[in-house]
């Protein structure tokens, strides 16, 4: 069943609701329509409730200046461009459209103020599905386009907890949707450097020291950068210092396949991820500083996005970025949670 209550007002008045999906088993996730945010996602546990994403109890937490000055994005969808596009730059019949540069010299994850920062329009389509709804007009962050946009959050009996991601344009437009919670599995959100994690794929992008992307693959087979067997996170992380890498896996799917694992420490708790996209950025959160009455530090959280290559419409081997007149943008991600 899925419960709304209020959730408060945003810095321009705009009334903002909480949603609670539960399944028959007991683990719960809350949503609000305020930049889609999942701001927890609790398990039944023999001795606890315990919370394994990263996120607040308040509105404000999310809406004031000092948390959106430090991006952490936590639990937020992303549009229209998830990751990063080199200097904010794409190229669109023979003419350079200039997107916000607000991550240094690139853009990065829609712009001054993405789909994280937008309040959507929201409807119980039944006991299990919340459906949200954003129309990002023509010029907004100056894409070309309206973009009509629905995502479809979705809590299943099999502890399955599945995002559904749909959009149409009716201008050709860079677009690149993700869901950018951070996990924690353990009892604590102190660190997860002591979680275990595995991802089926020997590639990463290549990519320079500001993460954007050469276009091309790097084998990371039998280097720091390989978790094709399961290892912990903290095995490697004096020498990598942290990982902020787009794990690549070729081509979308039309269905679902398992692209990675994560668990705790004993692996009493573990989520298996399973999608239709061809990448997964791991962000192990070493800069993250965020809350004010809940306080999240460095490695107190690990992101897994899964989503389409950054900076792909710069690069026409990578065979995404752009959405078309008449095309149907959709992808879809699955949690698999475990205990």
């Amino acid at each position: 069943m899925i419960d709304v209550i209020d959730f408060g007002l945003t810095p321009k008045g705009e009334k903002v609701q909480l949603y609670t999906l539960k399944n028959k088993n007991g683990i719960k996730a809350k949503i609000t329509n305020y930049g889609g945010i999942l701001t927890s996602l609790t398990l039944p546990l023999p001795n606890e409730e315990r919370n394994i994403v990263l996120g607040f109890d308040s509105l404000d937490e999310y809406t004031n200046q000092e948390y959106l000055s430090n991006c952490p994005y936590f639990g937020a969808l992303i549009g229209r461009y998830g990751n990063r596009i080199n200097k904010g730059l794409v190229r669109l019949n023979e003419q350079e459209i200039q997107l916000p540069c607000n991550h240094g010299i690139h853009h990065l994850h829609g712009g001054m103020s993405g789909f994280d920062q937008k309040v959507w329009k929201a409807e119980i389509l039944n006991d299990t599905d919340l459906k949200l709804t954003y129309l990002s007009v023509d010029g907004e962050e100056n894409f070309p386009g309206n973009l009509n946009t629905e995502v479809i959050y979705k809590l299943t009996d099999e502890n399955e907890f599945q995002v559904h991601y749909k959009a149409v344009t009716d201008k050709t437009t860079p677009i690149n949707l993700t869901q950018h919670s951070y996990f924690n599995l353990s009892d604590n959100f102190e660190s997860i450097l002591d979680h275990q994690l595995q991802i089926d794929t020997n590639f990463i992008l290549e990519s320079n020291d500001l993460l954007i992307p050469s276009g091309k693959l790097y084998n990371i087979s039998k280097t720091l950068f390989d978790f094709t067997r399961k290892k912990t996170i903290s095995k490697d992380i004096e020498e990598i210092e942290n990982y902020d890498d787009c794990y690549a896996f070729g081509e979308s799917t039309d269905v679902p396949r398992k692209i990675a694992e994560l668990s705790d420490k004993e692996g009493k708790v573990s989520m298996e991820i399973a999608t239709t996209f061809p990448g997964l950025q791991v962000y192990t959160g070493k800069y993250i500083s965020a809350g004010q009455k809940k306080k999240f530090g460095s490695f107190s959280g690990v992101a897994l996005e899964a989503q389409g290559y950054p900076d792909a419409p710069n690069h026409p081997n990578f065979k995404q970025g752009w959405l078309h007149p008449g095309e149907v943008y959709q992808q879809q991600t699955n949690y698999k949670l475990k205990f």
